[in-house]
């Protein structure tokens, strides 16, 4: 790779966000492209096109039962993820897996030498436990990529540094008690 900046965008990760003037919507990556093409960056850094994460990446993370849950929901396109704020759609199961390959993707880059820095514009679902959907975030790409970096390439210890303006209670919740993860998240109170 001659740039060492990697970026995995693209139509299959523009499929994830929830319609009907859903704060987290469709247009998000849309806007994104439209500055990145703007500034020239997408001549200054190598963009590629997501993967989905397989059933088996996901478990590592997730519940049988969580994701075999969002597989029916995904299907019929009817009900919520979670207690009435991720709504399913027809197609969210596989856009979802699509958020996790893309973290996958550039954590692999990342750990091989690849790449020096890696970004997504849709992704770091931090909000999503191992068994429920939570706060817009179907599937928790940063815990499968942890768990990932640890089964794959040995990863003893991992800073997670969260700076969105929430808090990443479902990345929080999973590792709290596990001293190889530091954690650190800066984000509003109040």
């Amino acid at each position: 790779m001659s740039a060492r900046v990697l970026v995995v965008a693209g139509e299959r990760l523009a499929r994830y966000g929830f319609g009907d003037g859903h704060p987290f919507g469709p247009d998000r990556h849309a806007a994104f492209w439209r500055e990145f093409e703007a500034r020239g960056l997408d001549r200054r850094a190598e963009v590629v096109e997501t993967r989905a994460a397989g059933i088996d990446e996901l478990l590592t993370f997730h519940t049988p039962a969580y994701v075999e849950l969002v597989r029916q929901r995904s299907a019929t396109g009817h009900g919520y993820l979670d207690g009435g704020d991720t709504p399913a759609w027809r197609g969210v199961f596989e856009a979802a897996s699509d958020v996790v390959g893309a973290t996958l993707l550039a954590s692999e880059a990342l750990a091989e030498g690849r790449a020096n820095r890696a970004f997504i514009p849709i992704a770091g679902l931090h909000h999503a436990s191992r068994a429920s959907a939570a706060g817009f975030c179907v599937f928790n790409d940063i815990g499968v990529a942890v768990e990932a970096l640890r089964a794959r390439f040995g990863v003893q210890r991992i800073a997670y540094v969260d700076i969105d303006a929430h808090h990443g209670d479902g990345v929080f919740y999973a590792y709290e008690s596990d001293p190889a993860l530091i954690f650190a998240d800066l984000h509003e109170d109040g």
